[in-house]
Protein backbone atom coordinates (compact mmCIF):
# COMPACT_ATOMS: atom_id res chain seq x y z
CA UNK A 1 0.00 0.00 0.00
CA UNK A 2 3.01 2.02 0.62
CA UNK A 3 4.12 1.80 -2.71
CA UNK A 4 0.90 2.73 -4.22
CA UNK A 5 0.49 5.83 -2.55
CA UNK A 6 3.87 6.94 -3.02
CA UNK A 7 3.08 6.10 -7.06
CA UNK A 8 0.06 8.33 -6.32
CA UNK A 9 1.80 11.31 -5.14
CA UNK A 10 4.27 10.92 -7.55
CA UNK A 11 1.56 10.86 -10.57
CA UNK A 12 0.30 14.03 -8.80
CA UNK A 13 3.46 15.56 -8.48
CA UNK A 14 3.84 15.50 -12.31
CA UNK A 15 0.47 16.05 -13.14
CA UNK A 16 1.17 19.68 -10.97
CA UNK A 17 4.27 20.22 -13.30
CA UNK A 18 2.03 19.79 -16.62
CA UNK A 19 0.04 22.21 -15.51
CA UNK A 20 2.38 24.62 -15.38
CA UNK A 21 4.25 24.05 -18.31
CA UNK A 22 0.80 24.08 -19.64
CA UNK A 23 0.34 28.12 -18.12
CA UNK A 24 4.09 28.62 -18.94
CA UNK A 25 2.98 27.39 -23.01
CA UNK A 26 -0.14 29.44 -22.62
CA UNK A 27 1.88 32.54 -21.93
CA UNK A 28 4.52 32.21 -24.56
CA UNK A 29 1.43 31.56 -26.82
CA UNK A 30 -0.36 35.10 -25.92
CA UNK A 31 3.18 36.95 -26.41
CA UNK A 32 1.76 36.35 -29.73
CA UNK A 33 5.28 36.90 -31.36
CA UNK A 34 6.94 34.12 -33.62
CA UNK A 35 9.75 33.86 -30.54
CA UNK A 36 6.63 32.95 -28.31
CA UNK A 37 5.24 30.60 -30.34
CA UNK A 38 8.28 28.79 -30.70
CA UNK A 39 8.98 28.10 -27.08
CA UNK A 40 5.36 27.38 -26.51
CA UNK A 41 5.60 24.02 -29.23
CA UNK A 42 9.16 23.21 -26.97
CA UNK A 43 7.55 23.47 -24.12
CA UNK A 44 4.06 21.45 -25.14
CA UNK A 45 7.21 18.72 -26.72
CA UNK A 46 8.57 18.38 -22.68
CA UNK A 47 5.29 18.73 -21.97
CA UNK A 48 4.19 15.08 -24.31
CA UNK A 49 7.38 13.75 -23.19
CA UNK A 50 6.57 14.11 -19.61
CA UNK A 51 3.42 12.70 -19.61
CA UNK A 52 4.28 9.62 -21.69
CA UNK A 53 7.21 8.88 -19.62
CA UNK A 54 5.35 8.70 -16.94
CA UNK A 55 3.01 6.50 -18.38
CA UNK A 56 4.99 4.48 -19.61
CA UNK A 57 6.58 3.54 -16.40
CA UNK A 58 3.07 3.43 -14.47
CA UNK A 59 2.53 0.30 -16.73
CA UNK A 60 5.57 -1.09 -16.16
CA UNK A 61 5.24 -1.27 -12.39
CA UNK A 62 1.91 -2.19 -13.21
CA UNK A 63 2.78 -5.11 -14.89
CA UNK A 64 5.85 -6.07 -12.90
CA UNK A 65 3.71 -5.67 -9.86
CA UNK A 66 0.99 -8.51 -11.53
CA UNK A 67 4.37 -10.70 -11.85
CA UNK A 68 5.01 -10.36 -8.47
CA UNK A 69 1.70 -11.65 -7.53
CA UNK A 70 1.95 -14.36 -9.73
CA UNK A 71 5.44 -15.74 -9.03
CA UNK A 72 5.72 -18.40 -7.00
CA UNK A 73 9.41 -19.17 -5.86
CA UNK A 74 10.56 -23.13 -7.21
CA UNK A 75 11.58 -25.04 -4.50
CA UNK A 76 15.15 -25.06 -5.22
CA UNK A 77 15.07 -20.87 -4.43
CA UNK A 78 18.40 -20.32 -2.48
CA UNK A 79 17.27 -16.94 -0.51
CA UNK A 80 20.29 -16.72 1.79
CA UNK A 81 23.07 -16.07 -0.76
CA UNK A 82 21.95 -14.08 -3.76
CA UNK A 83 24.86 -15.11 -6.19
CA UNK A 84 24.34 -18.77 -5.80
CA UNK A 85 20.31 -17.60 -6.39
CA UNK A 86 21.79 -15.98 -9.43
CA UNK A 87 23.34 -18.84 -10.72
CA UNK A 88 20.43 -20.82 -9.77
CA UNK A 89 18.21 -18.58 -11.83
CA UNK A 90 20.54 -18.63 -14.95
CA UNK A 91 21.00 -22.19 -15.07
CA UNK A 92 17.29 -22.72 -15.06
CA UNK A 93 16.76 -20.22 -17.98
CA UNK A 94 18.80 -21.62 -19.95
CA UNK A 95 17.70 -25.59 -19.17
CA UNK A 96 14.18 -24.15 -20.41
CA UNK A 97 15.73 -22.72 -23.29
CA UNK A 98 17.63 -26.21 -24.02
CA UNK A 99 13.99 -28.21 -23.68
CA UNK A 100 12.43 -25.88 -26.16
CA UNK A 101 14.83 -25.64 -28.37
CA UNK A 102 14.62 -21.72 -28.73
CA UNK A 103 18.57 -21.11 -29.90
CA UNK A 104 20.94 -19.31 -27.30
CA UNK A 105 20.80 -19.64 -23.76
CA UNK A 106 18.94 -16.86 -22.06
CA UNK A 107 17.81 -14.95 -25.05
CA UNK A 108 14.72 -12.87 -25.42
CA UNK A 109 12.88 -16.31 -27.29
CA UNK A 110 12.17 -17.88 -24.04
CA UNK A 111 8.55 -18.49 -22.91
CA UNK A 112 8.96 -18.80 -19.55
CA UNK A 113 8.06 -15.93 -17.61
CA UNK A 114 8.72 -16.90 -14.30
CA UNK A 115 12.50 -17.86 -14.92
CA UNK A 116 12.80 -13.80 -16.24
CA UNK A 117 11.03 -12.88 -13.02
CA UNK A 118 13.28 -15.19 -10.94
CA UNK A 119 16.65 -13.63 -12.88
CA UNK A 120 15.14 -10.41 -12.05
CA UNK A 121 15.07 -11.39 -8.47
CA UNK A 122 18.13 -12.20 -8.27
CA UNK A 123 19.67 -9.21 -10.09
CA UNK A 124 17.58 -7.12 -7.56
CA UNK A 125 19.11 -8.80 -4.69
CA UNK A 126 22.67 -8.20 -5.87
CA UNK A 127 21.97 -4.74 -6.63
CA UNK A 128 21.99 -4.83 -10.36
CA UNK A 129 19.04 -2.57 -11.28
CA UNK A 130 19.89 -2.23 -14.72
CA UNK A 131 20.47 -6.00 -15.43
CA UNK A 132 16.99 -6.22 -13.10
CA UNK A 133 14.97 -4.06 -15.08
CA UNK A 134 15.98 -5.91 -18.15
CA UNK A 135 15.24 -8.90 -16.88
CA UNK A 136 11.68 -7.71 -15.73
CA UNK A 137 10.85 -6.59 -18.88
CA UNK A 138 11.75 -9.57 -20.55
CA UNK A 139 9.72 -11.32 -18.15
CA UNK A 140 6.51 -8.81 -18.74
CA UNK A 141 7.10 -10.01 -22.42
CA UNK A 142 7.18 -13.28 -21.80
CA UNK A 143 3.87 -13.58 -20.13
CA UNK A 144 2.42 -11.20 -22.85
CA UNK A 145 3.11 -13.45 -25.62
CA UNK A 146 2.02 -16.92 -23.58
CA UNK A 147 -1.56 -15.15 -22.87
CA UNK A 148 -1.62 -14.35 -26.48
Amino acid sequence: MRQKLFVALLVLITAAYCWGLGWIAWGFVRAGSAVGYGLAVGVVILLALTVWVTWREVLFGAAAGDLARRYAPPADAIQDDPRAEFEAARAALQDDDARQGTGAPGTAESRDWAGWFRLALAYDALRDRKNARMATRRAIDARRAVRR
